[in-house]
């Protein structure tokens, strides 16, 4: 699937957004970004990896996933649907407070069906109003729409995951997630389940797209990311405190998944906080 807003972000643009219905469109692997996402699922169902957890959607459900919160979309064989994206920049979000609440906020919100109907318009409204690009007030428009339905998705209670079998695979994500600082091969893992290396090899990459050791890898580089945005860890002591074995390791995946090296990542970090 071509996320075209995605392209507009990259491009410079604070607010995207695209409807876009489809069948077996899924994701190849996790993956994050640096600014929100507010996905709406308007019809149809779908399936969220976000922080080792699987949430199953259905249609009215809305998404929040804050800067680089890895997640991964995906629907069962042949299990059609439409959904809505609005993706925006920290910049879009008027309120401190408000900007507080959906960095801390990934998760799963469900509207009643009191209030679904209040959303569907709005974030339609959203879309119409992205298509009116020669209005004196379109900006103004967009940024006051997004805003108000923001609030309105983090005032509902988040929905908690089911709780699923030990040996099922975002147990497995959930401890890559927990322990990726330190130490993980495959034998090991498969040993901690209780299952064989084989078969969670294969389950994983079907319900990710990718192996484990890719992900474990997206993890790693993810969090080493984060640790530059947050603190003042030079490269080698951020490569020590993501699992890896060597700088050069390091260096390696990091441009590999990245784009760029992480002393060049850091000073981009640096760069961005000190014009905060």
């Amino acid at each position: 699937m071509i996320d075209s807003a995605q392209t507009e972000m990259a491009q410079g643009k604070g607010i995207a957004m695209e409807l876009v219905s489809g069948v077996n469109d899924n994701m190849s692997r996790s993956h994050y970004h640096e600014y929100f996402e507010l996905y709406f699922l308007d019809s149809g169902s779908r399936h969220q990896l976000l922080n080792g957890a699987v949430l199953d959607n259905i249609p009215g459900d809305v998404m929040l996933f804050a800067p680089l919160v890895m997640h991964h979309s995906y629907s069962d064989k042949d299990a059609p649907f439409s959904r809505v994206v609005i993706y925006f920049t920290p910049e879009m979000v008027q309120d401190p407070n408000l900007l507080a609440a959906a960095t801390n906020g990934s998760g799963l919100y469900r509207p009643d069906p009191h209030l679904l109907h209040w959303f569907r318009r709005t974030i339609f409204e959203l879309l119409e109003e992205n298509d009116n690009r020669t209005d004196a007030y379109h900006d103004a428009c967009l940024v006051s729409l997004l805003n108000l339905l923001l609030v309105r998705v983090l005032r509902l209670h988040q929905v908690t995951p089911p709780v699923r079998s030990k040996n099922s695979m975002q147990n497995i994500i959930a401890y890559i997630h927990a322990n990726y600082a330190s130490p993980l091969s495959l034998p090991a893992l498969a040993e901690h389940f209780y299952i064989s290396e084989y078969y969670m090899c294969r389950e994983f990459r079907k319900v990710t797209g990718q192996t484990i050791v890719q992900y474990i890898q997206r993890t790693r580089i993810m969090n080493a990311q984060r640790l530059f945005m947050e603190t003042d860890l030079n490269v080698t002591q951020v490569c020590e405190q993501t699992g890896f074995a060597s700088l050069t390791h390091f260096n390696r995946i990091f441009q590999q998944i990245a784009g760029e090296t992480p002393s060049a990542y850091r000073k981009w970090a640096r760069e961005l906080h000190s014009k905060h």
